[in-house]
């Protein structure tokens, strides 16, 4: 087969009709949400309008099972990533690619992938909880998650949470061992450094996204914990492979 003119003929087949992919930005927000283990994120995204797909394969079950596969493997890459086990996040994949392979229907496929999604959603939630004590850190976790693209300080979150700022500040980094505004700010720029390394993003929509007060405050804390401005880590990390070192960016 003529790859070029294979790549060719689609290309201009595509870009001639209303068939389009799902664009790059919300395929790496769904694995995003998963590895980061937001369930009710992931509730929203799958009962949300299906995205468009690429047609892999003239046969419906055959595309669906090589689409299936496809999500499966990137969502355990994500996931080894955040903190997942190499070994249980590759056997876990294992376990569900084997379970497509045997499905017989669309519909079959279908519930297997969502399935294997909110798997990996729940291990990685619960992983963030393994330490944890108390019920009042655990919600505090849990809303610093889903809330991450806000302006979070310990005085509103403990608002939040309808608890005194000094206790549960106290609380958490005794249960933590470090503090609140610390953990907060490890968080935004783990998704800091996700975006860097897979979208094409500015620095100044990054720093509004993740509620930073002004452009120059990301730059100042992003170099702060990774050692690079944040230009200098998409030069040296832009779509590199998932696995690697994960602490080599702050060598």
């Amino acid at each position: 087969m003529d790859i070029e003119k294979e790549l060719q003929k689609q290309l201009i087949s595509e870009r001639d009709s209303d068939v389009f992919r799902t664009s790059y930005e919300r395929e790496i927000d769904f694995y995003s949400i998963i590895s980061r283990g937001d369930i009710e994120a992931l509730k929203t995204r799958l009962h949300s309008s299906p995205d468009r797909r690429g047609v892999l394969s003239d046969n419906n079950l055959s595309n669906a099972r090589y689409h299936a596969v496809i999500m499966i493997a990137l969502v355990s890459r994500f996931c080894i990533e955040a903190g997942m086990d190499v070994l249980v996040s590759y056997s876990l994949s294992d376990i569900y690619i084997r379970m497509i392979d045997k499905a017989r229907t669309e519909k079959e496929i279908s519930d297997i992938s969502e399935e294997c999604a909110f798997d990996y959603c729940k291990r990685m939630h619960e992983s963030m909880k393994k330490s944890v004590i108390s019920r009042h850190v655990v919600l505090a976790l849990e809303y610093i998650r889903s809330h991450i693209h806000e302006n979070l300080t310990v005085e509103n979150l403990a608002s939040a949470l309808s608890l005194n700022a000094s206790y549960l500040s106290k609380l958490f980094k005794q249960e933590m061992g470090i503090t609140v505004s610390r953990y907060i700010r490890e968080q935004k720029i783990s998704v800091a450094t996700n975006m860097l390394r897979h979208l094409d993003d500015s620095s100044l929509n990054i720093a509004n996204y993740l509620g930073f007060s002004s452009q120059s405050h990301f730059i100042q804390v992003f170099k702060k914990e990774t050692g690079l401005t944040p230009e200098e880590y998409r030069r040296r990390y832009y779509h590199q492979s998932w696995i690697g070192d994960k602490d080599s960016s702050k060598k």
